[in-house]
């Protein structure tokens, strides 16, 4: 399983199953979640050379009707990553209004280190 969907699997239930990649479908019932891999790199070489782990980097959002909402479901995704046994880091998180469609989202970037 690809470390994509393993994060998805384990935030699933946050949103009642409305977790989508890249973007949600036109007319999708909020809140939601979207992810997206940023980007991936090796963090680790052996002593051979050869790369032992790779550290990839999600952005996750959490869009919501209201401010409230957007906090609540991102503070319950970073609930559903605690006890993930993929060593990680929530590296930045920020808040966006999108003014064209009066939603609100909290981005956030989580660095995940795996093999």
């Amino acid at each position: 399983m690809n470390i994509q969907k393993e994060f998805e699997n384990r935030v699933r239930a946050c949103c009642e199953d409305r977790v989508y990649a890249n973007t949600a479908p036109a007319g999708a019932e909020k809140p939601y979640l979207t992810y997206f891999r940023l980007s991936a790199s090796p963090a680790t070489l052996d002593m051979e050379g050869q790369t032992a782990m790779t550290q990839t980097v999600l952005q996750a959002e959490a869009c919501a009707d209201t401010y409230d909402t957007a906090v609540t479901l991102s503070d319950s995704v970073k609930s559903a990553l605690n006890g993930w046994e993929r060593e990680y880091r929530i590296r930045l998180e920020k808040d966006v209004f999108e003014v064209e469609t009066g939603l609100h989202h909290i981005v956030m970037e989580i660095s995940v280190w795996h093999a």
